[in-house]
């Protein structure tokens, strides 16, 4: 049987071409998922800064996804809110808005009620004025309790003073008097 090297080198060629051709095809078919998936996540930060806004609440939201065909995760960010206690309840109204108009399962909701800190004393009549003047009582509920929350005091000590406070009430060996 004679050796026929072109034969071999067309057989290589041909199967050079085909995996050529067939990494070519997965990169572009992974390129489309992955700006489907980014498509999608922004129709869902859409539709659910919608549903919040008829309702008359703004919110920011992110979506995304971790595992790749994985169900989104949302993280939603509002002010604090009396409606918002029980959080989880909305959630569910929530998961079936996006199902119903995106199509796509939400596998989890993540909620963020950011309160931004009074620093300074002025800042702090500032927000006694803003609280007078918002309309959500939960709010004014957590501000009203914030004014009297007394500041702590960090002063230095010397070592000294520590290892007499530490050795009061303990004798020579270590064990506490009674």
């Amino acid at each position: 049987m004679p050796f026929n090297a072109d034969a071999v080198t067309l057989a290589l060629m041909a199967l050079l071409a085909a995996l050529i051709i067939g990494i070519v095809a997965y990169a572009v078919s992974a390129r489309g998922r992955a700006g489907r998936r980014v498509r999608e996540a922004a129709t869902i930060r859409a539709a659910i800064i919608e549903y919040f806004r008829r309702s008359g609440v703004q919110v920011a939201a992110e979506c995304t996804t971790i595992e790749p065909g994985g169900r989104y995760i949302v993280m939603v960010e509002s002010e604090p809110m009396k409606r918002f206690r029980l959080s989880h309840i909305i959630e569910m109204t929530v998961r079936e808005h996006v199902r119903k108009t995106c199509g796509v399962e939400v596998d989890k909701m993540y909620w963020r009620f950011p309160i931004k800190e009074a620093g300074q004393e002025a800042a702090g009549q500032a927000a006694e004025k803003k609280a007078e003047q918002t309309s959500d009582e939960y709010i004014n509920e957590g501000l009203e309790h914030y004014r009297h929350i007394p500041r702590p005091e960090v002063t230095e000590v010397p070592w000294e003073s520590f290892e007499q406070v530490s050795s009061t009430g303990r004798d020579k060996d270590g064990q506490e008097s009674k």
